[in-house]
């Protein structure tokens, strides 16, 4: 047996090897070379399926030499396609074999043409193309998907520019496969206006193309865009539904991405794990805990299993709703953890307050495998900065650059000096925005600003209020807050003047706004709501909890209404902000064995702050509040917050 002593350690593989089926199937081999003639259907083309370690591909590449088999152009295009499927993806030897074959057909090109694709190397890929077509050859459809592919993932538009010259050259422009392929192109880069001339000029447009331009505008927020197109879909498959649906979420129109997955669900389309981790992710968002429960149920009962993505949509979503130790029990069931569900469950326990909880589960995550990136140090400063622990959040501060060596974006940046600020450290805090390395946003001075109205410092408050108008002269928001600051320190005239500013620029500021889940449904409310169906007997509860409050002894906080009117007048302004009329609302249709949750888009004010610990206490309800920074709950008069907010 000459040949099977020129196989190099072919005596390394078991008689049991389940890639090298049998020494006696080797013995044949010569009898399938008849006259130099190599045949399609020789035995060790059945060996190339299932073969994958790099050691065993160099053995079968050697026998293919030594038996006068790589001379077959099929046969050598199956080596090549070893090298590429193998663990290594051995670029240099896919070449090698590629070059010692003597006639090479287009199914060969295109397998090299996709080694390099793989191996992100999208410039080699068509040189080979142009090479190809030196030797005379015509490419495929499948050559001009794989050179487009190549763009796609490295996101040179300038070789896929060069790449679309080509196919339109060769006539390829409406093949189905090469047209999805370069909407595709054009949707990742934004550029979805080509994508979506080439639809409307290509005569054979599927699912798949519609699905690509529905996912690229609600790529760039033009969601209505997409929502037009997924109404005019001839055809819908649960990837049409699930990029919708996802669109909405991404672009924050959960309500819209819940309302589209229950008509899929009317229309009998089953949801796979993409589009229930959209769905959690909206549910998240809402506070809406009764339908990501609902979700929860749906994946057991479905045995659809949990993978990381969803479980990290469960652990993230409970811990939005309130839920943070179900949250917690998740994150310890969950067998494998990455980064991702670590940053979720800290970030979690950061906005419940649960600073200390926060920073011993990042010591966890530092003993186990899994190394810290950018968003846990955000997730940490921002443990630290709602529960106070400023000399922490500092040492995390140096710890992400001198340990990890992860230079801090604005976003930490912005954290550290919001931390400062609520500390009272205003000085500082203005330091750190003025001296960071890249330019302030004006969300930081928005937040410096907050503090200095929270610790009555009008000095470095005016300071700061005026640059935010000229950061952001549309946002009335910017306005409401300097006028504020004036009103507090009795400069009323100061006050005028800026609310005068803000009408004469036709400025208007963002209302408060919250929701409530009952019944399957989000109810929202907005400040001084009236259009809500129960808006009758919402007011009869607010007077009515008004009254009970007062005998209790609860004062209101008119300085919360900074503007010149009397004091009466201003508590009726207090009784109607958002989360009031949420929480009336609550007290009256949820059972008071039930908590009241409350998801708020602003900050709550101090007076809606102290009106709800009152009834907490008074009416022996447990209200759990999430505003836009932090979670506050409420139960028998006191708050998780313990007034640091």
């Amino acid at each position: 047996m000459v040949i099977l002593r020129c196989i190099p350690d072919l005596h390394c593989f078991p008689p049991q090897s389940s890639w090298f089926p049998t020494i006696s199937a080797l013995d044949c081999i010569g009898k399938y070379v008849l006259g130099r003639r190599l045949l399609h259907d020789h035995p060790i083309i059945a060996l190339v399926d299932s073969c994958k370690h790099p050691g065993e591909v160099v053995k079968l590449h050697a026998h293919a030499i030594v038996s006068g088999l790589i001379q077959d152009t099929f046969a050598a295009s199956r080596i090549v396609s070893l090298y590429i499927n193998s663990e290594s993806g051995d670029l240099r030897q896919c070449r090698r074999v590629f070059d010692s074959i003597n006639s090479r057909d287009v199914y060969t090109w295109n397998l090299i043409i996709r080694a390099h694709v793989e191996q992100s190397s999208p410039e080699s890929a068509v040189q080979l193309y142009f090479e190809m077509v030196g030797d005379s050859l015509s490419p495929n459809t499948y050559t001009f998907a794989l050179l487009v592919k190549g763009c796609i993932l490295s996101r040179r538009i300038d070789l896929g520019e060069l790449v679309h010259g080509q196919i339109l050259k060769n006539g390829a422009e409406n093949v189905t496969i090469v047209q999805n392929s370069l909407m595709q192109m054009y949707c990742t880069v934004d550029r979805v206006e080509d994508a979506y001339r080439l639809f409307m000029d290509c005569p054979c447009t599927d699912v798949i193309s519609w699905n690509t331009l529905i996912g690229g505008y609600s790529r760039i927020g033009e969601v209505e865009r997409a929502h037009q197109l997924f109404e005019k879909m001839p055809e819908k498959n649960l990837i049409s539904w699930s990029a919708m649906i996802d669109g909405y979420v991404k672009n924050g129109r959960f309500m819209e991405g819940l309302d589209l997955f229950r008509e899929m669900q009317f229309m009998g389309v089953r949801p796979d794990r993409v589009t229930l981790a959209s769905v959690l992710c909206a549910c998240a968002n809402l506070g809406a805990l009764d339908q990501g429960k609902w979700v929860h149920n749906y994946i057991q009962k479905s045995r659809m299993g949990f993978n990381l993505i969803l479980g990290t949509a469960l652990v993230d979503m409970y811990a939005k709703c309130g839920w943070i130790d179900t949250a917690y029990e998740l994150f310890n069931e969950m067998r494998e953890k990455d980064v991702v569900l670590w940053n979720a469950m800290i970030g979690g326990l950061a906005i419940h307050g649960h600073g200390r909880k926060a920073l011993e589960l990042f010591t966890r995550m530092r003993s186990s495998s899994v190394t810290p990136n950018e968003m846990t140090f955000m997730n940490i400063l921002c443990a630290c900065n709602h529960a106070g622990l400023v000399d922490e959040g500092k040492k995390y501060f140096d710890c992400m650059q001198n340990k990890y060596a992860i230079e801090p974006r604005i976003e930490h940046y912005g954290c550290l000096a919001d931390m400062l600020g609520r500390a009272g450290c205003l000085e500082e805090a203005e330091e750190v925005i003025r001296d960071m390395p890249m330019k302030a946003q004006a969300s930081h001075w928005g937040a410096l600003m907050a503090a200095c109205r929270t610790h009555n410092n009008t000095e470095v408050g005016e300071r700061v209020g005026k640059h935010l108008i000229e950061l952001e002269p549309e946002d009335g928001g910017r306005y409401i807050v300097l006028s504020n600051a004036y009103a507090a320190a009795g400069r009323w005239k100061d006050a005028y003047d800026v609310r005068r500013l803000m009408q004469e620029r036709g400025v208007r500021k963002d209302p408060g706004c919250s929701f409530v889940e009952w019944n399957g449904a989000i109810h929202e409310f907005i400040a001084g709501d009236k259009e809500h169906p129960d808006t009758i007997a919402i007011y009869k509860m607010l007077d009515y909890v008004e009254l009970k409050l007062k005998d209790a002894g609860y004062v209101p906080d008119t300085s919360q209404v900074l503007i010149d009117i009397d004091d009466e007048e201003r508590e009726l302004v207090l009784s109607h902000h958002s989360e009031k009329l949420a929480v009336a609302f609550g007290m009256i249709r949820i059972a008071p064995n039930i908590p009241i949750r409350v998801v708020k888009n602003l900050r709550i004010c101090r007076d809606c702050h102290s009106v709800i610990k009152f009834i907490s206490k008074v009416f022996d309800r447990k209200i759990i509040v999430r505003d836009k920074n932090r979670f506050h709950t409420f139960e028998n008069g006191s708050c998780s917050c313990m007034g640091y907010w």
